[in-house]
């Protein structure tokens, strides 16, 4: 598996190298799988819009794409025209949903009902965790998976069946500005994703102190409706449409019913 990342920005010399709109591009090469290129952190500063400045950047980034299957997440306001405008018309029928909560709020129920044993990562066999994350997201991301849980300030816990089956993981990660976010967290059910999360919580140092923790998960997921109030009173989250995941060719398929929170809104799809 290799993966690249390219940044193309464009600058304004004339004001002192100000920032006009920038965009990025990861090429994930993985095995018995074509590249697949994906698009992130697109911007246009504002005084520049509708002059054409973005998109000659956005279109520069393309060209080095040419053929090969391209992926995004599109802003609520933005997936008509990368549909239209870009060739991004292989659309997700559903949109990712933001779920914001307030830790202080969050309180973990006496009785989680559920029979799974939730371990640390560490503890699980390799080949299997892998396994699993292969019946979500098809593309292997094994090595990926590695960094996602030896960064630090990353927590995560596996969730295992009585007939020792994964059967879940979730991962809650510090990223800035006091904020957590759930990335990537799947489970089978509302039941198992109930006890993964409060495992997970229990295990983050001053969890309540954080400003906010985000999900980000298909609407498809209707689990996700009745997850949250568990855990927080009605005024402790609130939900929103968020995001589209849009392809160029090939729509590639995830299990998404299963998922809690995506891996990235960046450069992953699921």
């Amino acid at each position: 598996m290799i993966i690249d990342f390219i940044l193309r920005v464009m600058m304004d010399i004339e004001e002192f190298n100000n920032l006009v709109a920038g965009v990025s591009l990861a090429r994930w090469d993985a095995k018995n799988d074509g590249p697949l290129y994906s698009i992130g952190l697109y911007y246009c500063k504002e005084e520049y819009r509708g002059k054409g400045y973005g998109k000659q950047v956005f279109d520069a980034i393309m060209d080095i794409v040419g053929d090969d299957t391209c992926a995004l997440f599109s802003a609520v306001n933005m997936s008509k025209k990368y549909s239209e405008v870009f060739g991004f018309d292989n659309l997700s029928p559903y949109w990712i949903m933001e779920a914001k909560i307030d830790p202080s709020k969050f309180k973990i129920p006496k009785n989680l009902d559920s029979d799974v044993i939730v371990k640390d990562w560490k503890e699980v066999d390799e080949a299997q965790l892998e396994a699993y994350d292969l019946t979500i997201c098809s593309r292997n991301r094994k090595k990926i998976m590695r960094n996602w849980f030896q960064q630090d300030e990353v927590y995560t816990r596996v969730a295992i069946d009585s007939n020792q089956k994964i059967v879940g993981y979730c991962t809650i990660r510090v990223v800035n500005l006091n904020r957590i976010r759930a990335s990537p967290f799947y489970a089978e059910n509302g039941e198992i994703a109930a006890k993964l999360l409060a495992e997970t919580v229990k295990i983050i140092p001053n969890f309540e102190k954080f400003d906010q923790l985000k999900f980000y998960y298909p609407s498809v997921n209707k689990e996700m409706e009745s997850l949250l109030p568990k855990f927080l009173p009605a005024d402790g989250y609130t939900v929103k449409e968020n995001n589209r995941v849009q392809f160029t060719k090939n729509f590639i398929k995830s299990r998404d019913e299963a998922v809690y929170s995506v891996s990235c809104t960046t450069h992953q799809y699921i």
